[in-house]
């Protein structure tokens, strides 16, 4: 038993620490930690999702991501519970999940078709290299004997051909793919950041060599430098039209997983006075680097492309996501002349790592929650991964059907798309504005001794909540008057992107009614931090809890203020 005294008068906290800690696990070492958040940044997005404008990574992007580890690392806990400093916002944890699990359902499914390549890579000559009548045409384009006579590419028609196009109504292929991948995201998350750790320094680090790799092999061919050029050329004119930088923005989240959990999730695993300020500039840093190495990679391979197609770069460049990883990639690695068995089986290696370390970290942040929010599940943590996982892998089988496309276009068009935005708004308008910027900077420096400077309670404060507005009402204008598919679709999408963000109104209002009193009454006890907000450690927490009195009788002892 150990209780806190101030230089006058005993204060009231006691805690007997050892009952009262919970057994949340943490990164056995730092590095861990970071490898994580590099390995969560330099996922899918920076190859799948709009590669040509991926290195505009900048803007409100480090700013929040800073706000995230500190806000994670301080609190201890997940995206729903670390609400407890306003539970009227509650909702945006519930929010950010189920966006998660759209984006978990379609990165796994990138991962199945990854696989399923991965397989057929093995095989001599590689198979989208050479016709085969079961799913080509009799008009192609064949790079290898400079026919360009058609517009499609043997590549092209493999993928959609055969590798989507399922020979009944479901594609076992793809669902056996679908499955093991899963079993691979089981076996990193079994022992939650425990096994996470090990796993980062791989899919950390693999993905960097592979892509230096490819750079390499992809300057070796002619016209690859134009690509690099034109990457690195900006378009003056386009700097002016305002979705060029909604799409750089856009990117800029997704890349660094801002405002979706994960980033909070890993920062909550952190020792509590690690050097959070640090780790968010690191990470950042490595990021940006991260993206420009992907594109560079990219422009060189669209570069030789359009020297052997005769083709413009800015006709090329439009294409992303399939198109890039399972048309483009595959034809030009098929025209390599030393083994090109080799460098396909080491691209479709490493795009399956990226796609790894992507789900972990979203796969971990929606565990998180679930032991977070029944506690009695804390030591079960191997059954709730397989259980949470396998419902997750029979959600994955309605990709694996002729209708996959349509709902995959769902999931990655109106899953995400500008939500992240609503709840990067909510979130520094909750921790600014009514947590309060003082106080919030006040734990910051009480954690890591960190005095937390102008700049970023300006833009914690001002820059970011506005920007943030005004960039979701663009998006989502954007988004209504951009999507041309069937009625069906766009009906199927919006309601899954409604089913996300009603939840912040509802928990609102379920949080605001479990309160006593009038509504004004209500809503102040709504927005006020719960007694039991603060640092998960008990040692810590109580701690905390003499500081903030000691701070507000304005008698702060050194010992308080420096947390070693």
């Amino acid at each position: 038993m150990v209780t806190f005294y101030d230089v006058q008068k005993e204060l009231p906290f006691e805690c007997n620490f050892e009952a009262n800690k919970v057994n949340r696990g943490q990164w056995q070492k730092p590095i861990e930690f970071l490898l994580s958040c590099v390995s969560m940044c330099v996922g899918l997005g920076n190859v799948w999702r709009f590669p040509y404008v991926a290195y505009n990574n900048g803007g409100v992007g480090r700013p929040l991501y800073y706000l995230e580890l500190s806000l994670g690392q301080f609190s201890g806990k997940g995206p729903i519970k670390v609400w407890k400093c306003v539970p009227f916002l509650k909702g945006v944890g519930f929010a950010q999940i189920i966006t998660v699990s759209y984006v978990i359902i379609f990165y796994n499914y990138i991962m199945a078709v990854t696989l399923y390549y991965l397989f057929m890579s093995f095989n001599n000559p590689l198979p989208w290299s050479v016709a085969d009548e079961s799913w080509s045409s009799s008009c192609y384009l064949n790079i290898t004997e400079n026919d360009f006579a058609c517009n499609t590419s043997l590549s092209q028609e493999y993928f959609q051909n055969h590798v989507l196009k399922a020979p009944n109504w479901f594609n076992w292929r793809l669902a056996g793919c679908l499955t093991l991948s899963w079993v691979v995201v089981y076996l990193c998350v079994i022992k939650s950041v425990a096994s996470l750790g090990k796993v980062a320094y791989f899919t950390a680090l693999f993905p960097y060599l592979m892509l230096i790799c490819l750079l390499i092999v992809s300057l070796l061919r002619e016209g690859s430098t134009d690509g690099i050029l034109y990457f690195f050329t900006p378009d003056w004119a386009r700097m002016l039209d305002p979705r060029v930088w909604y799409r750089a923005l856009e990117q800029c989240f997704f890349s660094l997983n801002i405002c979706f959990g994960a980033v909070l999730m890993y920062a909550s695993y952190n020792r509590f006075d690690n050097n959070v300020y640090r780790d968010s500039m690191i990470i950042s840093v490595v990021d940006t680097f991260s993206s420009i190495l992907a594109s560079c990679v990219v422009f060189a391979v669209l570069g030789s492309m359009s020297h052997e197609l005769k083709t413009p770069i800015s006709e090329l460049v439009k294409m992303q996501g399939e198109e890039l990883a399972f048309i483009v990639y595959p034809q030009v690695l098929s025209t390599v002349k030393v083994v090109p068995q080799l460098w396909s089986v080491l691209f479709f290696i490493m795009l399956f790592v990226l796609g790894v370390g992507s789900s972990v970290s979203q796969v971990e942040t929606i565990l998180t929650c679930i032991r977070e929010q029944f506690p009695r599940l804390m030591n079960r943590k191997s059954s709730i991964a397989l259980i949470a996982l396998t419902i997750f892998n029979i959600c994955g089988f309605s990709l694996t059907n002729n209708s996959g496309r349509d709902v995959l276009k769902i999931l990655n068009n109106y899953g995400t798309g500008s939500a992240a935005f609503l709840y990067g708004t909510l979130q520094t308008i909750g921790v600014m504005w009514i947590y309060g910027c003082r106080r919030f900077c006040s734990d910051i420096k009480f954690m890591s001794s960190q005095f937390v400077g102008l700049f970023w309670r300006v833009t914690w404060t001002i820059v970011c909540p506005f920007a943030l507005v005004v960039i979701f009402i663009f998006g989502t204008y954007t988004e209504v008057t951009a999507h041309t598919e069937k009625w069906i679709v766009t009906m199927s999408g919006w309601s899954l992107a409604a089913l996300a963000v009603l939840q912040i109104p509802i928990w609102m209002v379920i949080t605001t009614q479990s309160y006593t009193g009038t509504i004004k009454q209500r809503l102040e006890q709504s927005i006020t931090p719960s007694e039991d907000w603060g640092p998960s450690d008990p040692s810590h927490y109580y701690r905390w809890k003499n500081h903030r009195i000691l701070e507000k009788e304005g008698t702060i002892p050194l010992s308080f203020i420096t947390l070693r």
